[in-house]
């Protein structure tokens, strides 16, 4: 199981002053005395990049594995092939550093995708939230259900939303919360996670 861990254009003004006079109809400049200002005006707002029950931006569930385009403006601009125990895994980053992996679990498609920093956040009624966020924003989620996943003998509690699943960080773990995550009889309670738990795990399936 893959551990996970945990970004602005910048407004650019161009001035430049002139002596001559310019037209009541010229919208673009800003007359001040014998001034007048060009202004060019740029995005101000820097892209978000969200995460749905399948997809990330233009790289969706069931996309041949031989499309995915080398980089996507604003989503990322370096993706590296690899592979898990259980899949093929291509492993997209950009300049705020890793951002989210694909797996393919031998249809040469895209069958889950994760992430793996907080470049990529989810929307939700409450606001945008992504790795490393307190795990209450998962739980304040509106019809989010624990779910129990098993994996060689072995299992753990994850929680489901929208088609997205959601695990906590494996820092700053109560004895209680612990024993019950990894315990099937019963999930963790609201009243089981404090303040320092945090989101450790995003995704549109599990990784195995």
């Amino acid at each position: 199981m893959i551990k996970l861990i945990y970004f602005a254009l910048g407004v650019m003004i161009l001035c430049s002053c002139g002596s001559k006079k310019t037209s009541d109809t010229d919208s673009d400049s800003i007359i001040a005395g014998e001034e007048i200002v060009e202004v060019m005006e740029t995005d101000s707002v820097s892209p978000v990049a969200y995460i749905t029950r399948d997809s990330i931006g233009s790289i969706h569930i069931g996309m041949p594995m031989k499309e995915i385009p080398d980089s996507v403006p604003g989503l990322y601009n370096k993706k590296v092939n690899g592979a898990s125990q259980d899949a093929v895994t291509v492993e997209f980053s950009n300049e705020k550093g890793e951002s989210f992996v694909a797996f393919d679990f031998g249809e040469n498609k895209i069958d889950v995708l994760n992430l793996i920093g907080n470049y990529v956040k989810v929307k939700a009624p409450r606001g945008d939230f992504s790795l490393g966020d307190k795990f209450s924003r998962v739980l304040e989620l509106p019809g989010v259900k624990a779910e129990w996943a098993g994996y060689d003998d072995t299992g753990m509690w994850y929680w489901t939303w929208e088609g997205l699943w959601f695990a906590p960080s494996q820092e700053n773990l109560s004895e209680t919360l612990t024993r019950r995550l990894y315990h099937s009889d019963m999930p963790p309670t609201v009243a089981d996670f404090n303040e320092e738990v945090t989101i450790g795990f995003i995704g549109t399936g599990l990784p195995f």
